[in-house]
């Protein structure tokens, strides 16, 4: 007996190990690179969805993921925070896939699966053979592409796009091809228009511009015409949106993220680039541990003096002008915010002519990573139950639980439809994703972050109001619902529940005023 698991063990371990290295062996064969990059990122986001659907099964979605989806079922040019793209992307997907939970992972997965994929894509401009095989792995450390990655949002949704960006303008710089001209002008609008920050990829690209060899035969082509003449295109509706409507993300911004005083500006600046670099850090260990490059390798890298001084802007500009702003505005910023910034590491960690990476390295790294993710995933059940039991903040583990009994107290006033909910926006944004009647929201009671919700629309729907127990907000949901003729107040106990687990109960409640 204690033969056969030896024998089983080892066919699983040699299984295990020639699979590697099939996929090591084609992302270093040109021919077979981008089947071989493919093949990792659907198995990298098969691995992840797996997790996420598991260790996020004893809660409820997020409730920034959640306010997009509000969003969607209120289409306009811009919204209060950002710009558009995001609640027109969510609109089409949720079209084809249904309102799940699962299918929202499944989009965030494939996002930063694309993400990996294009950013391949990009390395192979300055790395190629075992240094450019070796890409997949140390982008799948960096937790952007996994743990924070599936939190589907405006960081998140930016790495495949600003990849997209950087590849198809360094292409575009070394052909003057109006194609890759054209593609680079849409992937960076549409970054724009998912999240104001790209503008310092735009800065990024435009810099970079000037640092190609090829500088002066580019700037004298059309290419560089068809970029700005495709960005303007593209970006226009949004900022006729932005102009008629005050620039009201540029104003939640300028509100929302401005420091009390220099030093607490100093220490946001210390926290987003120590945390961006220790995001990083898992990859740069690797790397350190199994490539071993010496020291003037190093600094060959991250300060390069040949043509990979293009990768070089494009890699350190996101990363540090926006400490100029910073410190000019007295803004606080966050190292989440560099999440699409990273995609040029594995360059400036292999890309110099000094670094010398033997395939057993890119195996050694590879097989790190793949044990990890199957490590992680197995202990996804632990994940889930860990949750259960100490709560998750904002409420998430109730928000379902409570849309479904609002739902129920709703219609024992009315048979009319339950199309808005207001409350705190965490509950009240996580709760519409479920609503049956999918619903819009009123968080806060404030018409800046719904500016969909005025009397009359108050008037005509009627209105659900949820709380937890907490005074301020029943004080508020008091207050709100006098203006509109009082209305039905009702509790609820909650528990989540999940396999044959219980976490703990919370009371809730809600004041119903039906439509008039």
């Amino acid at each position: 007996m204690r033969s056969e698991i030896l024998k089983s063990l080892s066919f699983v371990r040699d299984s295990f190990n020639d699979a590697l290295a099939g996929l090591v062996d084609g992302l270093t064969d040109p021919a077979r690179r981008r089947r071989a990059a493919l093949v990792f990122c659907v198995a990298y986001g098969a691995l992840w969805f797996i997790y996420g659907v598991i260790a996020k099964s004893s809660q409820d979605l997020n409730a920034d993921m959640a306010e997009m989806i509000v969003w969607s079922r209120e289409l306009a040019w811009g919204y209060p925070k950002h710009p558009p793209l995001l609640a027109f992307a969510l609109w089409g997907w949720f079209k084809i896939f249904p309102l799940a939970d699962w299918a929202y992972i499944l989009l965030a997965v494939v996002t930063v699966s694309a993400g990996i994929f294009l950013a391949i894509e990009l390395c192979a401009e300055w790395l190629e053979g075992e240094k450019l095989a070796a890409v997949p792995f140390l982008l799948a450390a960096i937790p952007f592409y996994n743990f924070l990655g599936l939190k589907f949002d405006q960081n998140s949704a930016l790495i495949p796009l600003w990849a997209l960006a950087m590849c198809a303008f360094v292409r575009a710089l070394d052909r003057r091809h109006l194609g890759w001209a054209a593609l680079a002008a849409i992937a960076a609008a549409a970054a724009m228009l998912v999240k104001y920050w790209s503008a310092f990829l735009l800065l990024a690209l435009a810099i970079a511009a000037l640092m190609h060899p090829k500088r002066r035969e580019y700037f004298r082509s059309i290419a560089p015409w068809v970029t700005a003449g495709v960005f303007l295109v593209a970006v226009a509706p949004h900022v006729v949106w932005l102009v008629a409507e005050n620039f009201p993300p540029i104003t939640w911004v300028a509100t929302r993220r401005v420091a009390t005083s220099f030093g607490d500006t100093l220490y946001s600046m210390a926290e987003a680039l120590g945390g961006t670099f220790a995001y990083a850090g898992i990859a740069v260990v690797l790397a350190l541990i199994f490539v071993r490059p010496r020291p003037v390798a190093l600094a060959d890298g991250f300060l390069p003096q040949d043509e990979r001084r293009m990768a070089a802007a494009l890699f350190y500009v996101p990363l540090f002008v926006p400490i100029v702003p910073a410190l000019v505005k007295n803004i606080n910023l966050l190292s989440l915010w560099d999440t699409p910034a990273l995609n040029l590491l594995p360059v400036m960690l292999l890309g110099s002519p000094l670094v010398t990476v033997p395939r057993v390295a890119v195996l050694r790294i590879a097989g790190v990573i793949t044990l990890l993710t199957l490590l992680i995933v197995a202990a996804s059940p632990f994940v889930a139950f860990a949750l259960l039991k100490t709560g998750v903040e904002n409420d998430a583990a109730y928000a379902r639980l409570l849309m479904e009994a609002t739902e129920r107290e709703w219609h024992k006033d009315t048979d009319k439809p339950l199309k808005l909910i207001g409350g705190p926006f965490a509950l009240v944004s996580t709760a519409a994703f479920y609503g049956k009647d999918r619903p819009s929201t009123y968080p806060q009671f404030s018409r800046y972050l719904a500016p969909w919700v005025d009397d009359n629309r108050i008037a005509r729907d009627g209105m659900a109001i949820m709380c937890s127990d907490w005074a301020l907000c029943l004080q508020y949901m008091d207050a709100v619902a006098a203006r509109y003729g009082g209305g039905r107040r009702a509790e609820v106990t909650l528990a989540r529940r999940w396999l044959w687990f219980s976490g703990p109960p919370a009371r809730f409640f809600m004041t119903l005023i039906p439509p008039r």
